[in-house]
């Protein structure tokens, strides 16, 4: 495939990206399934040109302040000429006007992609990669080694596996993946973790496929830790999705005990129940919220994971789309959402038992404040830091605290709520 035609595809999912609400990620593969013609090797290639696009997201912003159409286009040509450091020569090669690669370029298109050598200094924000408005919030979120922070949220992440017990060992799925010319090493913090330095793997691998480990980063791993459930505890993922932290949950309790998994998109839990099966995972129920499933279930688990929707800053390493359209009004609608899914979740809790309340976010909006607003308003629970050994270090005032600068993982949050009363 040309790189004409991969600029032109990465061009065409930029302009659907521009229009619409959906996430990056949804609209690329749609537009691979509806181009079945492009190869596995020129989907890599498409795909990390694009992402690449929004690891420099905030530059791109600032050289492209003045157009007002074409978005996807615009965006491309300024990564080619800025960040790529193409001629325009070379740029005007690529647009070539012929079947499947961009139109040739316009004269308005010409003078802009010269004109972009005036610009030799960038504003911090665009530097560090962060919509403008967010500078208060992450400045509060990072006090300490601010730039360095910021700037591993915008590199490119590994992939992290999780063993599943249930059906694996570590010997076994580290076999498999050598053999599968996988350079891996074990995850620093997680028991169950293994880190792929070289490249990705499909869902499509026999390893994943067959249920015998999972894709999850380790931070996310962690969080089934920190749950810390036993055998015969009753356990609710209040906000199950797909079900990536019940399995971990499951795993860890070698499939006794019992596990609610809930959420309020029913569609979310036939794909959780899906992945279940292909675990070997037995010992979970999948149940939509509703408040009269709440009412009857009141105070009935010694475990209650919220693991919250958030803005998912932790995640822009994996997701670095998220940036382009995370607004002021969203960080405020998610915060009063956390606090509510709270207020809903702790009447399930019994005497002694605990909340588990998890973010990938970095933003202290919604991590020790949301945890601060709650205790206040109920007293009857307090924060406890749980004692693991060789893991204190991810602790900070009794919270875990990761970021991809000081772990190596997305950036999480959790915090372990004890009901006194």
């Amino acid at each position: 495939m040309r790189e004409g035609a991969k600029i032109q595809s990465a061009i065409t999912m930029l302009d659907t990206f521009f229009d619409s609400s959906a996430p990056f990620d949804i609209i690329m593969a749609k537009f691979f399934k509806n181009n079945k013609w492009i190869g596995a090797h020129d989907r890599h290639n498409i795909a990390e040109f694009s992402y690449n696009i929004f690891r420099n997201y905030e530059k791109i912003k600032f050289l492209t302040t003045k157009i007002t159409e074409h978005f996807g286009r615009f965006f491309v040509l300024s990564f080619l000429k800025s960040i790529q450091q193409y001629s325009d020569d070379k740029i005007s090669e690529l647009f070539s006007g012929k079947e499947f690669e961009p139109q040739k370029l316009t004269d308005f298109e010409r003078r802009f992609i010269s004109n972009l050598n005036i610009f030799s200094e960038f504003p911090k924000h665009a530097l560090l990669n962060y919509p403008e408005w967010m500078t208060p919030y992450f400045e509060k979120a990072f006090s300490c080694n601010f730039d360095q922070e910021m700037n591993a949220l915008n590199q490119k992440a590994f992939v992290d596996i999780r063993i599943n017990t249930l059906k694996s060992n570590r010997k076994e799925v580290e076999k498999l993946l050598t053999e599968s010319q996988f350079e891996i090493e074990s995850a620093k913090l997680s028991t169950h973790g293994i880190r792929i330095l070289n490249g990705r793997i499909s869902r499509n691998h026999p390893i994943i496929k067959n249920g015998l480990a999972e894709i999850q980063d380790e931070g996310s791993q962690l969080i089934a830790t920190i749950c810390n459930a036993s055998q015969k505890d009753t356990v609710i993922d209040f906000c199950a999705g797909a079900g990536g932290k019940t399995l971990a949950i499951a795993a860890s309790m070698n499939n006794k005990g019992r596990i609610f998994a809930l959420d309020k998109y029913p569609e979310r839990l036939e794909n959780a129940k899906l992945r279940f099966r292909r675990a070997n995972v037995n010992n979970v129920i999948c149940q939509e919220i509703s408040s009269k499933w709440i009412k009857r279930h009141k105070e009935c688990a010694n475990i209650v994971l919220v693991d919250a929707p958030c803005s998912g800053t932790g995640t822009w390493r994996r997701n670095p789309d998220m940036r382009a359209k995370f607004h002021p009004k969203d960080l405020n609608e998610l915060v009063m959402i956390q606090a509510k899914i709270l207020e809903t979740a702790h009447v399930l809790v019994k005497k002694n038992g605990r909340i588990i309340y998890s973010t990938c976010s970095v933003l202290t909006e919604e991590n020790e404040e949301q945890i601060n607003l709650f205790l206040k308003k109920f007293p009857n629970f307090r924060s406890i830091m749980p004692q693991f050994p060789n893991l204190e270090h991810i602790f900070t005032d009794g919270f875990m605290k990761l970021s991809p600068f000081r772990n190596g993982t997305d950036g999480f949050f959790a915090a372990c709520l004890e009901r006194i009363e």
